[in-house]
């Protein structure tokens, strides 16, 4: 029982940092049609944002299928580490990025100040490579585990002396 609700609270917690990871993303391509180009801080973690949570999303797949009933537990920490860095790197978006509701004198101050975050949001997106490749080489991981225990089922019945006959 206690492993069912551990494997509900995993679960809501990628699909929530999932939703929140894509809400971010969908925050800075309005940003980027709105006003034609988006910081260069900015701009590596739309690039990258993608890529985590489809990492997230592979995670999620993994635990679903239950290839990974001894290492669901060790996902937890990842998975928060994740979400805290996209809270951050959210807060920051607030700060730095101007809404469509500003006005242009606030959307100007606010374009000049973003300067100013660019170490912190480089901080966040290499802690945020370091997940993506946590989580990335473990689903190769079990991927390849997996097969690897697909291709060792005897496929069919051969006796040793049909293979002689050949």
């Amino acid at each position: 029982m206690a492993e069912a609700l551990a494997i509900i609270g995993i679960t809501a917690s990628v699909l929530q940092l999932v939703d929140f990871g894509s809400r971010l993303l969908k925050r800075l391509e309005t940003y980027q049609t709105q006003v034609g180009e988006i910081p260069e801080a900015f701009r590596h973690i739309k690039a990258e944002l993608p890529v985590l949570l489809d990492a997230l999303r592979q995670t999620q797949s993994a635990i679903d299928s239950g290839v990974q009933d001894d290492t669901k537990h060790a996902f937890i920490p990842a998975i928060e580490g994740c979400k805290a860095q996209i809270t951050l790197l959210d807060d920051i978006i607030v700060k730095a990025l101007p809404s469509p509701s500003d006005s242009r004198i606030k959307r100007g101050g606010k374009s000049i100040q973003s300067f100013r975050y660019d170490a912190r949001v480089e901080k966040i997106i290499s802690v945020i490579r370091g997940y993506i490749q946590t989580l990335t080489f473990h689903a190769t991981t079990v991927s390849r585990d997996t097969s690897a225990e697909r291709q060792r089922a005897p496929s069919s019945t051969v006796s040793f002396d049909a293979i002689q006959i050949l």
